[in-house]
This record gives structure tokens, sequence and C-alpha cells, in this order.
């Protein structure tokens, strides 16, 4: 089924279910994929409302002047930012022994820092290099391939034997790696080889498979960050 359409400044404000979770995203950005993922494997029943980043409604700014996606709102509760959101459905939504983020203070603080340090500046590197800014290798290969060392030998960035928190939370951005998408050159310079285990593995992931965006869809999204030309609802 194709993805709801994005509300443009033209559109009326969509009345609310009460008690339904409602996620204001848009389909192809990264950081809203990250709350995507989250809902999608916790099972929460919600509704995805798409803004189009270039041509907001007024009532969007007007509920949320950060102006940023993803938002979720559920009755009188707001809450915005990809990992604050995130963090929220893991904790609100997992049963007994079902969270991807670790309860234990010690461990929970030592992904967050791979999230905010290593993760952040990797992210910004992938921008680069969808960019095409000068000189994007150095950043790409230094900042990522952190990434890949971190990685190691393990299956999954917390150690477990399936994603987690760490996992989700990298994927919308490493999913662009590949020969299908729109950087195609990095990974067979055997400079990454942990990763391309990785994201190979992150692929098999039902979790991932449904949130999973056709490759020529996210590559003809992706021409954007270079042409500044950025097509919506491809799908």
């Amino acid at each position: 089924m194709a993805p709801p359409r994005h509300m443009t400044s033209e559109d009326p404000f969509p009345e609310k279910t009460p008690g339904k979770l409602r996620l204001y995203s848009m389909q192809y950005c990264p950081y809203a994929m990250r709350a995507r993922l989250m809902l999608a494997k916790k099972g929460v029943d919600h509704e995805v409302i798409n803004i189009h980043l270039r041509n907001k409604p007024q009532w969007f700014l007007d509920k949320y002047p950060i102006a940023t996606v993803p938002v979720m709102e559920q009755d009188d509760k707001l809450l915005g930012g990809s990992l604050v959101i995130s963090e929220y459905i893991d904790e609100v939504y997992s049963k007994n022994g079902e969270r991807t983020l670790s309860a234990d203070p010690y461990e929970k603080g030592r992904t967050n820092m791979l999230i905010s340090d290593k993760y952040g500046k990797a992210i910004s590197a992938v921008y680069k290099r969808l960019r095409h800014e000068e000189n994007w290798e150095e950043d790409f290969f230094k900042h990522v391939g952190e990434l890949d060392k971190e990685l190691g030998a393990k299956k999954y960035f917390a150690g477990a034997d399936k994603p987690t928190y760490a996992d989700y939370m990298l994927w919308p951005w490493m999913r662009v790696l590949g020969p299908d998408c729109e950087i195609d050159d990095v990974l067979p310079t055997g400079k990454l080889p942990n990763l391309v285990r990785w994201i190979e593995d992150m692929k098999k992931d039902d979790t991932v498979k449904a949130c999973h965006t056709p490759p020529d869809v996210l590559k003809r999204f992706c021409q954007g960050y270079h042409t500044l030309k950025y097509e919506y609802d491809l799908e």
C-alpha cells in the first residue's frame, strides 16, 4: 500500500481519533524513520501524517514551531525529536524483557554516547557524500570507518544476536549504501567489511522490512541532497 501523501500549506488539519497515536513524518526522512522503525518493532497502532517539508501546513508550524519531523501526538501529549520519540515508544510499549534500549543506566548511557558521538559524525559524513561535497572521502571513511571498527566481529552493535536500539537508530542512514542506492561507491572499496555484513543482516530483519522503501525511490529522493530539487510522493 502506498504511503499517505505529504500534506502542504493548502491542506486543512486532519481531525484526530481520540486515543490513537499519530506520527507526523516525512516518508523519506531518516530521522522520521527512526520513529517508524520503533512503532513497527512494537506493533503500535498508529496513523502517519506525512508533511511536505518544503511547503509545511501552517497548522503544523503552529503545533510544533521547531518545524522538524518526527513529531508524535496522542490526545494532549506531544513529543518531538527522533531519539526522544524512539526511546519513549521503546519504554512505553515494550513488554517485560523486550526493551531494545537497555534499562541498565550504564549500558543505556554507553548506547546514547555511541549515538551522539560516533553516529553523529558518521551521519554528517553520509550527508557530505550525498551532497557531493569536495573531499567527502576523508570524512566518510574516517567516521563511517569508526563505526566499522566499533561493530568489529559483533553481529549487531549492542552485541546481541538480534537488532536493538543502537542498530535501528543508525539504519536509516546506512540503508542508502549499496549498489541499488545513491551511495554505490563505498562498500566495494573493501574498507567497511563489518558494515557490509551488518547491512545484509539488517535487510533480513522484519522491522526493517516493514519500513522498507524501494531502492529506486530512495535513490530519486536522495539525489535532491545534491540537486536541491526534492521530490515528494514518489510512491
